[in-house]
């Protein structure tokens, strides 16, 4: 093979070896500033848009053990990878597609799955990451207090069937619970618990 070629293919390579992500694009009359504002779109959430020939990326991702994806690699492709961030690359090309009714999706590769035009589009109309961990993060709250509920009704119900209620394990006096008990006594510079008594 040609040195230089040899060179390409290479930095092909190691491009998507290091990307955990291959998004294959045509960019079919996309204009030169079209082009550009679509590039900085993407290095914007850490992603970077490189034209090569078909067959050089086709014998990098055979090199780099990916998928087959040589069907799709015909006419005028772009290949876009990136750090981490496979979202916000979608999101990013979602945009300009819309905007300008070009770069239509191929195909794309995540985490060595091949995944269809449609789906990588799907992915780019997700939610951004952070608003995806705070809806995550309100469920799982929103999860624990139900728990919460539940052991609480549990307890009571518990309790309900005794004329007295239980002695606290730490006072051992009745109608006394953490919640419901205050410190008395002097501090302890040892950290040691002071006496528990039940609020008035």
């Amino acid at each position: 093979m040609n040195p230089d070629k040899r060179i390409i293919i290479d930095d092909l390579t190691a491009r998507v070896n290091a990307s955990p992500f291959l998004i294959v694009v045509d960019y079919t009359s996309i204009t030169v500033p079209e082009f550009t504002n679509l590039r900085s779109a993407l290095a914007a959430c850490g992603a970077q848009c490189h034209v090569a020939k078909n067959n050089f990326m086709r014998t990098a991702l055979t090199d780099a053990g990916l998928p087959d994806i040589g069907e799709h690699l015909v006419g005028q492709t772009a290949f876009v990878t990136g750090a981490s961030d496979v979202a916000g690359a979608a999101k990013a090309i979602n945009t300009f597609a819309k905007a300008s009714k070009k770069a239509e999706y191929k195909v794309a590769i995540l985490d060595g799955a091949i995944l269809s035009a449609d789906e990588i589009r799907a992915i780019g109309e997700l939610p951004p990451r952070d608003q995806l961990l705070a809806k995550l993060l309100g469920t799982i709250n929103a999860a624990g207090s139900a728990l919460a509920r539940v052991i609480q009704a549990y307890v009571d119900k518990e309790n309900g069937g005794s004329e007295e209620p239980a002695a606290n394990p730490l006072t051992g006096r009745s109608g006394c619970t953490l919640a419901k008990c205050v410190k008395i006594g002097p501090d302890s510079p040892t950290g040691s618990l002071s006496e528990l008594r039940p609020e008035n």
